[in-house]
């Protein structure tokens, strides 16, 4: 819990008027120590305006004190900060507690000025974020049971929503289609959970096969497409420290690669990764881009990134919580595919007598994404999801009444225990070892609320 700060000392607790009242009492011929006594006023202090007065007769009697405390950013710096929450928070990026103050660690960072804040996490201080929420209308919500939530991501109001914001910056901007994208990050194991059946005797109750010698390892990948077809070279993030060049063997022509301990997306390699789309999209001021993401990844909520956007012409519009398998592009009509000529080119890889390897991946992912990453595909997808060509209404109330039976059906199969549960967001969430690595919003957090 947040602590109260109690102030610790009645400096300048006296008013302007008791500084007067006791400066006329000198005049009058009263003491100085009697009459700073009188108005409750240190001697020393009513000494200083005393020769204050002898050598200037136009000065403050009282001047604003901070109770013992500095600001850390100036009225106008914070009121560009604000400006940052506001602005995310209309493109539907929620902010949780720990993500505001994230991002007061960057916004100092990027000011260079002296601030208290703490280095080693990233983090502005939780007595910090109490005074700057009082100061501006910005309040607390308690998140439901994941499970809740993920039900109720979907529905008339969210995806309504969504489609405001989206007809708006469409009326706006006059985006081109080919200047529509998505992004989306997704895992990669060296042995997928499901494999291609294969042909057998009748009656053989057990088939030999090959296992990946860095089994159980994951290598993220982060895909992005446009409304048009065009797809944006893909990054593969190895879980490796040490750059290793036999790695990048037979990866698709412009792909590209970087090397991390935790082998997923953190604030820094989506920077990286951003860079490298703005150069792709040829985003310009007579060119704007419209980058549509699942939001719930804290990465992409920093200020570096924020800039970036607002310098090179990118507007970037959340999906709506827990509704990326409905809305998001990639994930509609994407990663199926991907996912099973990956599984196809790995097991044929091993029908050779050959052992998987990290070495091996990129050679793999490649041949799986070259097979996927079709224009009608990507056509196909934008426009199931209501995207391109715009199409706010292209769910059904049976979409939002099957989606609801479905859970309700899950949820009782699961029993009422499971709503204490922590459930994954994807096979692929975890949580984050350092402040740089991203993390699901549907952690039991608060939200930030404009």
């Amino acid at each position: 819990m947040v602590n109260n700060y109690k102030k610790k000392t009645n400096k300048n607790s006296w008013t302007e008027e008791q500084m007067q009242q006791a400066i006329d009492f000198v005049k009058d011929g009263k003491s100085i120590l009697a009459s700073a006594q009188e108005f409750g006023i240190p001697r020393s202090t009513l000494q200083k305006k005393l020769k204050l007065l002898e050598a200037c007769h136009d000065f403050p009697l009282k001047t604003d004190y901070q109770g013992g405390f500095k600001r850390v950013f100036s009225a106008e710096q914070e009121e560009a900060f604000v400006q940052y929450i506001l602005d995310m928070e209309h493109r539907l990026m929620g902010l949780s507690s720990t993500e505001i103050r994230r991002l007061a660690f960057q916004w100092a960072e990027k000011l260079k000025i002296s601030h208290p804040f703490n280095h080693r996490t990233g983090l502005a201080g939780k007595d910090w974020l109490r005074a700057f929420m009082s100061r501006h209308k910005l309040s607390l919500r308690k998140p439901e049971h994941t499970s809740t939530a993920r039900a109720k991501g979907f529905n008339k109001e969210n995806v309504a929503e969504f489609f405001t914001l989206l007809q708006n910056l469409m009326n706006e901007y006059k985006f081109d289609p080919k200047n529509i994208y998505n992004c989306d990050e997704t895992g990669i194991t060296v042995c997928p959970k499901s494999s291609s059946r294969i042909v057998t005797s009748r009656g053989k109750r057990q088939v030999g096969g090959l296992t990946a010698a860095d089994r159980g390892e994951t290598v993220s990948a982060e895909i992005c497409m446009s409304a048009t077809g065009v797809f944006m070279p893909p990054l593969l993030i190895f879980p490796r420290v040490k750059e290793n060049p036999e790695y990048l063997v037979n990866k698709p022509p412009g792909s590209w690669a970087v090397f991390d301990k935790s082998g997923w997306m953190s604030t820094p390699i989506f920077k990286k990764w951003f860079e490298e789309f703005l150069k792709f999209s040829k985003a310009s001021e007579t060119n704007p881009v419209l980058l549509i993401l699942d939001g719930h990844a804290s990465h992409i909520k920093n200020i570096e990134v924020i800039d970036l956007a607002r310098e090179n012409h990118v507007h970037i519009l959340c999906l709506p919580p827990h509704c990326s398998h409905r809305m998001q592009p990639l994930d509609v009509g994407f990663m199926k595919p991907l996912s099973s000529y990956y599984s196809e080119a790995l097991t044929a890889f091993q029908r050779k007598g050959a052992v998987v390897t990290m070495k091996n991946i990129f050679g793999l992912f490649g041949t799986a994404f070259m097979k996927a990453a079709k224009m009608e595909t990507a056509v196909n997808s934008f426009k199931k999801c209501g995207i391109w060509p715009l199409n706010p209404d292209i769910f059904a109330d049976t979409d939002y009444a099957a989606v609801s039976r479905t859970n309700y059906q899950k949820q009782n199969e699961k029993g009422p225990d499971s709503q204490n549960e922590r459930v994954p967001e994807s096979q692929n969430e975890r949580v984050p070892e350092n402040p740089n690595e991203s993390c699901s919003s549907s952690q039991n957090i608060d939200t930030v609320r404009i």
